[in-house]
């Protein structure tokens, strides 16, 4: 009897051990993603600049608009001397071009200063003059679709499959669908869209119509599933109190069902939101994938998504395409944080 209670109680130990050291290898291995992501991406928020009045016009771009600063015009140099100003990545640069950066460094003729064009430009062929204001306000255009398609005919099929549709095969096959939906692979939504939006009905491609629609689809399932948990768990005698007082089925479920489930069902709706806001593939099979060098001005026109222009600058061997790809995720890490970040808050605040 005692041999098996220390033979229990060691096998809890190790239990307990190996428990420790998985989350503890997870978080290592997390933080060195993360800070493999910071150290590359930190720079892509600073540019370097030239004074026009030290010379070397093959140290510059030539396509950037000059700044009058401190009365010296300054003006973005190329990325390759960006990227040795930064990183000492010598690159494409000759000995002379690099005794000339060194010597503009002598004469506090080269600087560094914060990259505000990095927020304000959309996308470009050069890296020191590419920016993420194109794909932030396509994703921002197509959550507001998104949230347009899926939340009403999410909640709404949420709140009749479980308070009003009768229990038979029928409404059982429909729910055993809806939860196969919820785990089909993103990419399927997109040959969904594809088919549908585009091919039948002749919508704009690419377009942050199409794209909403497509991630509403593929939101829709998640939010079902999400509010229809939040509703059945609400207790039981809620509703037959507020019945056994004289409410009607309706005003029990608007009442008191729906604001008591309310922190689950915003809790669903908002992750699903920023699920949303990150995916890639199924935009790619609708043609968002394409350059977009102006921001879009309305639902119809041409855009591109922030996890898209990801992708195409992950792809491209220019080096200083690889600090824009990392400063691109921080900025969509830190939208992703904000959206799980007010998910929990609502949530709190309603269970307050």
């Amino acid at each position: 009897m005692i041999r098996s209670l220390k033979k229990r109680h060691r096998r809890e130990r190790w239990f307990r051990r190996t428990g420790l050291m998985s989350l503890l290898f997870a978080l290592l291995f997390l933080g060195s993603i993360f800070g493999d992501i910071i150290y590359k991406g930190y720079s892509a928020f600073f540019r370097t600049e030239i004074a026009l009045q030290g010379g070397h016009p093959d140290l510059l771009n030539p396509h950037a608009r000059y700044s009058v600063r401190e009365g010296l015009q300054w003006i973005i140099s190329s990325d390759d001397v960006d990227m040795y100003y930064k990183r000492k990545y010598v690159g494409k640069l000759s000995s002379d071009q690099i005794q000339a950066i060194e010597s503009l460094k002598k004469q506090e003729q080269i600087r560094l200063v914060f990259n505000k064009g990095f927020f304000t430009r959309s996308d470009s062929r050069e890296p020191e003059l590419a920016g993420i204001w194109g794909g932030l306000i396509g994703s921002l255009l197509t959550l507001f679709v998104t949230f347009l398609t899926a939340f009403p005919l999410g909640i709404g099929t949420a709140l009749y499959l479980e308070e009003f549709a009768p229990k038979n095969s029928f409404t059982s096959w429909i729910e055993a669908n809806i939860n196969n939906l919820a785990a089909v692979p993103s990419i399927l939504f997109g040959l969904l869209g594809l088919v549908l939006f585009i091919h039948f009905i002749g919508l704009p491609r690419p377009s942050a119509l199409v794209g909403g629609l497509t991630l509403g689809l593929m939101s829709l399932p998640v939010i079902v599933v999400s509010t229809r948990a939040a509703l059945s768990s609400v207790p039981s005698t809620l509703k037959e109190a507020a019945l056994g007082l004289g409410a009607t089925p309706l005003q029990v479920l608007f009442h008191h069902v729906v604001p008591a489930a309310l922190p689950g069902i915003m809790t669903g709706v908002i992750l699903s939101l920023a699920r949303a806001l990150g995916e890639t593939a199924p935009l790619l099979m609708i043609g968002m994938v394409a350059f977009i060098g102006t921001p879009p001005s309305s639902f119809l026109d041409p855009a591109t998504v922030l996890p898209v222009q990801i992708f195409n600058w992950s792809r491209s061997p220019e080096m200083g395409f690889v600090e824009n790809t990392s400063g691109a995720i921080l900025v969509l890490l830190f939208v992703l944080t904000l959206l799980n970040g007010s998910a929990v808050f609502i949530r709190r605040k309603f269970e307050s």
